[in-house]
């Protein structure tokens, strides 16, 4: 859990609540493909978000997402083949036009724009208003071994920290004279690599540490029980919008099935 936000309503909710609502918002995200769904969708995480106190937050630390979200709504804007809506190379005499940015490939940004905020938002609530070792509990109950239990809460948390080292590694290649945002789609994608290698480098020395503190603390050999409290009200509420939001993705599928 974030420190700073032990005083979040999402704090009283059940580790297991807050687990079953990330997979159906997950598995929604996947169902819909259409932008109105997806957007109705995140607007219920963010109503989530805004209860909990976490909204500002989770904002800042999405802000690292902001550049790669540009890329990717170029990759679909550019690849996808449609109704040109605009030329990046416009007709100059013999020349052009030329990189038709496609209305079908606009439509497919924003679905995947849409989804990577739908994908991100639940799982950063989830780790920043949640102890650790409760994550670790509702993810035993779910049938998982301990292990395997362990390497997703680690996993997890390292998803708010890359996005806070993306950022700083972002600031200091700026600070360094590097340009982040190149014209054309490969320069953008070159961009990137300069935040990527450190990115991953600390990332792998990062998971190497934790190994070896675990092994020394002796972590296989510890018996690990789940406890829970009973589930107070903001739980069942919670509770009840993820049973009507698996509800609505079951028609959604059962529609285009027999549509």
């Amino acid at each position: 859990m974030i420190s700073g936000l032990e005083k979040s309503g999402l704090r009283q909710i059940d580790a297991r609540v807050k687990i079953l609502w990330f997979l159906a918002t997950t598995l929604a995200g996947l169902i819909f493909v259409e932008p109105w769904p997806l957007l109705l969708l995140l607007a219920s995480i963010i109503v989530v978000a805004v209860l909990g106190g976490v909204l500002g937050e989770t904002l800042r630390r999405l802000r690292s997402l902001v550049l790669l979200i540009i890329v990717f709504g170029l990759i679909f804007g550019l690849t996808a083949p449609g109704r040109p809506l605009f030329y990046l190379v416009p007709h100059l005499g013999s020349i052009g036009p030329a990189l038709p940015f496609t209305q079908e490939g606009l439509a497919l940004g924003i679905v995947a724009i849409l989804r990577i905020f739908v994908f991100s938002i639940p799982i950063l609530i989830v780790i920043m208003t949640t102890n650790n070792s409760d994550l670790i509990q509702g993810l035993i109950v779910f049938r998982l071994p301990l292990e395997f239990a362990l390497m997703i809460v680690l996993a997890l948390n390292f998803v708010p920290i890359a996005l806070n080292e993306f950022g700083r590694i972002a600031d200091a290649q700026k600070a360094r004279g590097h340009s982040l945002l190149e014209k054309g789609l490969i320069g953008k994608a070159r961009g990137l690599v300069p935040i990527f290698i450190p990115l991953t480098l600390n990332a792998i020395d990062r998971a190497d540490t934790v190994g070896k503190v675990l092994e020394m603390r002796g972590f296989a050999r510890r018996q690990f029980r789940p406890e829970f409290a009973p589930l107070q009200l903001s739980s069942w509420v919670l509770l009840w919008f993820v049973v009507a939001l698996l509800g609505l993705t079951l028609a959604t599928v059962l529609y285009r099935l027999f549509s």
